[in-house]
């Protein structure tokens, strides 16, 4: 499990930060589909720089 402030790998490939690291922001204990929220240095085309991501979908970096 991954905690607050780690930087994480992203494994997701449809992912614009795919391979990319970033900071975790949070993480949601009670039951979700998504509940690592990272926050990345450079930005996605739609001018966003934090997503959610499943526990699967990192990786420690």
């Amino acid at each position: 499990m991954v905690e607050k402030g780690a930087k994480v790998r992203i494994l997701r490939k449809e992912s614009y930060w795919y391979n990319d690291v970033g900071t975790v922001v949070t993480v949601e204990r009670v039951a979700s589909n998504y509940p690592i929220v990272v926050k990345f240095v450079k930005v996605n085309y739609s001018g966003t720089n934090v997503t959610n991501f499943k526990e699967e979908e990192v990786m420690a970096a």
